[in-house]
């Protein structure tokens, strides 16, 4: 596919990035040719020195046989004007950054964004904001996403020596329910299978019900403390979106916020009544002290800087915090901030990566989920007519070697697969996958002509 990306800043950048691992033709375009030379030396992609809302500029790099065009500056009002010329041209799928909920909300005189010649909406400080908000909703996780509108879980657990998993395999684990469909050991992403050993520092993702995994505590033997507050570092624009989430829940516990913009913290102070707003840098070890951190708290750092975010995590942990969520906007960071302690990092850039690689991939792909590794995913896919993975049951199947089934749902019925399991036409299957065997595993559920494929040894597959 041709893709434009428009805005070589994080966001952008990221994007790029995903998009040319998956060999795309990318053009980015941007004002700053400072910012363009970052992504030259970095990126197997072309750039464009200009204003990505100049219909001049997108009609001379040939926008009429554009693909998609991706709008991703700072600025909501250049990338909604990028989409609404990027749609006149023709280009059949269109995606803007909007931040400002003046646009989006609903309201009799606004416009919808279909009607903008938008496609998509991203909003990578929402997405980040939701993903703290599903953190803070199960205490033990590194991570968490959601499936078939929140019937399915994605849970990542650090295994700690004092765990009871630890040690032992998967197969001693008997998890009838659940499904550990990813390891992370030393930043490599693995394929687990029943031999498979839990050690120390694994990082493991384990797929099920929502609301089934209460199950995994008793398993782990782990104690967790009860929540007395939510203490906030930084007022940003993720922080005022998950405070408007919070704000929402039926029963909230306190919310402290601590910043140092004090006209923004009197403004939030009007909207949240009920949180407290303290005027401080959250970075300096008195402050938090005289907060009184402790084990029973939950420290969220949104100051916007890795080097503050890192800094304010480090004083929590010192102080006794146990459960620690940072927001990381570089993933090579993400093991140092495990070792300081931190319990779960969020990455808004890789977020939006994971919504923009869903408009590339096949017809059949629902949803994705890039690990923070990068190197492996987890796709919820609709198993096609005669596709190879629903020509018999999964242990007469050969199957990409990459690659696991964690869940299958039939006719709105959850099913943990086992070897007899057979695959239906139309089923929901969740997979992980590292990202060389991607093009494998479409492949592999799509549908096809030949009925009994699937029995037949797949040029890329392995056994």
């Amino acid at each position: 596919m041709k893709i434009i990306v428009i805005g070589a800043g994080k966001v952008g950048f990221n994007v790029a990035r995903s998009l040319s691992e998956e060999q795309h033709d990318v053009i980015v375009i941007d004002k700053d040719a400072e910012a363009l030379s970052t992504v030259t030396d970095r990126l197997d992609v072309l750039t464009v020195v200009g204003n990505g809302a100049s219909a001049k500029l997108l009609e001379e790099i040939g926008i009429r046989t554009v693909d998609i065009l991706i709008a991703v500056t700072e600025n909501d009002e250049l990338n909604m004007i990028a989409c609404m010329i990027a749609k006149r041209c023709g280009v059949p799928k269109t995606v803007a950054r909007v931040r400002n909920a003046d646009y989006t909300s609903p309201h009799p005189l606004l416009l919808s964004y279909g009607e903008y010649g938008i496609d998509m909406i991203i909003n990578p400080e929402h997405l980040a904001a939701q993903e703290i908000f599903r953190l803070i909703e199960v205490p033990m996780a590194t991570d968490m996403e959601y499936f078939l509108a929140g019937k399915l879980s994605l849970i990542g657990i650090k295994v700690e020596e004092r765990l009871d998993i630890a040690g032992k395999t998967i197969s001693e684990l008997n998890l009838s329910k659940l499904t550990i469909v990813a390891l992370i050991r030393n930043g490599e992403a693995i394929i687990p299978n029943g031999n498979t050993r839990l050690l120390p520092k694994d990082k493991i993702f384990v797929l099920g019900r929502t609301g089934g995994f209460q199950n995994l505590n008793g398993l782990m033997k782990k104690k967790l403390s009860s929540l007395r507050r939510i203490v906030i570092a930084g007022s940003n624009l993720i922080a005022q979106y998950l405070l408007h989430l919070l704000h929402n829940k039926k029963h909230v516990p306190e919310i402290r916020v601590i910043g140092s913009d004090a006209k923004l913290l009197r403004s939030l102070a009007q909207t949240y009544p009920k949180c407290d707003f303290i005027n401080a840098d959250p970075t300096k070890m008195e402050v938090l002290e005289e907060e009184k951190l402790g084990p029973e708290d939950i420290f969220i750092s949104l100051l916007g800087s890795e080097n503050a975010n890192l800094v304010a995590c480090l004083l929590a942990h010192k102080l006794g915090v146990q459960e620690i969520i940072c927001e990381i906007g570089r993933e090579d960071y993400i093991p140092l901030a495990e070792m300081i302690g931190i319990t779960a990092t969020v990455t808004p850039r890789l977020l939006t990566a994971n919504t923009v690689l869903k408009l590339v991939r096949g017809a059949n792909v629902v949803s994705i989920n890039v690990l923070d590794t990068g190197d492996a995913e987890v796709i919820e896919l609709i198993a096609g007519k005669n596709s190879l993975a629903t020509a018999a049951p999964l242990k007469d199947l050969v199957m990409p070697k990459a690659m696991v089934i964690g869940a299958a749902v039939h006719r709105d019925e959850l099913i943990v697969p086992r070897g007899n399991t057979i695959i239906q036409p139309g089923d929901h299957v969740f997979v992980f996958a590292l990202r060389q065997a991607i093009p494998a595993v479409e492949r592999y559920f799509s549908s096809s002509d030949t009925a009994d494929a699937g029995v037949d040894t797949d040029a890329e597959a392995q056994s």
